[in-house]
């Protein structure tokens, strides 16, 4: 019987080493599923923090594209305005009354004579331009018709000068230097 109790020994020495064997083993298992549990952890938080910084820059971006075409909207609703106002002051002019055409005309005469003139203006205006030459004295002629709104245009005896001041010549510039005074007023 001796060799029964030591094959005894040796088969419980054998099963205690099985065991501390599973239960390193187990132990072992358990502390790679918790660093995998604890990676997955980190994985998920970083992806759940780049999905809201994404989020947040589309949100950004969105954003960013509503304000600039609502901004180009409001530019384009503005420039309307602002063209109906000159179609506006064009229409005014258009049917300005005869004084005050005659006074236009003729500070515009005066303020640009020179000698041996030739001055031009629309068909309806050709009498009103002729009377106020010849009131005024000037050394000058009138020249024909031109297609325009209403105004002259002045030009030297040699013809080498032109200067036009056409209403629409006037209403442009004054548009021009006027434009961003007048956004102003109207849109603050």
């Amino acid at each position: 019987m001796p060799l029964d109790s030591i094959v005894q020994e040796i088969y419980k020495k054998g099963e205690e080493q099985v065991q501390a064997i599973i239960n390193e083993a187990k132990s072992e298992a358990e502390k790679i599923i918790a660093e995998a549990e604890e990676k997955a952890k980190e994985i998920l938080e970083k992806a759940r923090k780049d999905g809201e910084k994404e989020a947040e820059a589309l949100r950004r971006q969105e954003i960013s594209s509503v304000r600039l075409e609502m901004k180009r909207q409001l530019l384009n609703k503005q420039r309307e305005v602002l063209e109906a106002v000159f179609k506006s002051v064009e229409e005014r002019v258009k049917n300005m009354d005869l004084d005050t055409k005659k006074r236009i005309y003729t500070a515009l005469l005066k303020q640009n004579a020179v000698e041996g003139m030739v001055v031009y203006s629309n068909k309806d205006d050709e009498d009103l331009i002729k009377s106020i030459i010849q009131e005024l004295g000037l050394n000058a002629r009138y020249g024909g018709n031109i297609d325009c709104l209403g105004g002259v245009v002045i030009e030297s005896g040699d013809g080498e000068l032109r200067v036009n001041l056409t209403f629409e010549e006037l209403l442009n510039q004054l548009y021009e230097q006027k434009m961003s005074e007048l956004s102003k007023m109207l849109f603050g």
